[in-house]
């Protein structure tokens, strides 16, 4: 008896001490308001492709400069971080969005929207910080969003298997975004209404550093 109840104490002590690994490994994830500072960190700056175009001539070269902005109007939330994207090819802007992170689930909540009238924040990145203002009324109200999950070193995600609505007809868009310090490697994939894949190519982002950023 004396050795049953040693062997069944050992299993509790063994229990125990199990789950308070368990537990002191989930305190060591950030809280999440934290998580939501750090990958907007992580997501601002000046990026580009120039690498990986390098290697793969066939993809074109793009340039990404996202920035804080500050919002001006209706509707503004208190709960969320708001980044102005814009990426450009041949010095030509051809995807501009708002961008806001807030805690999801899980992760990292980050909701895409348009503009109604891009030509009001083109440039703004380029702008003194102060002249960073985005007015609500400016930003279209549906968003498409991807909620990204924290990893050792880096956020990842997807908005699979529903995707986004697109331009295409009956089709949709479905995305996966991995954000670091340094880079951020992003796929659109464009599904049409058959289920078959359009276009679709992931674009790697490398951080720019400061003293090698050129003037546009």
């Amino acid at each position: 008896m004396k050795k049953f109840q040693a062997c069944t104490l050992s299993l509790l002590l063994g229990s125990t001490f199990a789950l308070t690994q368990v537990s002191r490994a989930a305190s060591n994830e950030p809280p999440l308001f934290i998580q939501v500072k750090q990958v907007t960190r992580w997501f601002v700056g000046k990026f580009d492709n120039a690498e990986q175009v390098a290697n793969q001539p066939n993809v074109p070269l793009i340039t990404m400069s996202n920035c804080a902005v500050r919002l001006e109007g209706k509707n503004i939330s208190r709960h969320s971080r708001a980044v102005y994207l814009e990426q450009k090819t041949n010095g030509v802007p051809f995807r501009v969005r708002f961008y806001s992170f807030s805690k999801g689930d899980r992760g990292v909540k980050l909701s895409i929207r348009r503009f109604v009238d891009e030509n009001k924040v083109l440039g703004i990145c380029d702008r003194p910080i102060f002249q960073r203002v985005v007015n609500t009324d400016n930003i279209v109200t549906q968003s498409c969003e991807v909620e990204v999950i924290r990893e050792a070193r880096s956020y990842s995600g997807n908005n699979e298997p529903d995707g986004c609505p697109t331009s295409f007809p009956g089709g949709k868009v479905v995305s996966e975004v991995t954000i670091k310090r340094r880079s951020i490697d992003s796929l659109d994939r464009i599904i049409d209404a058959d289920g078959n894949q359009r276009f679709g190519t992931e674009i790697e982002f490398r951080r720019i550093p400061s003293n090698k950023r050129k003037s546009p």
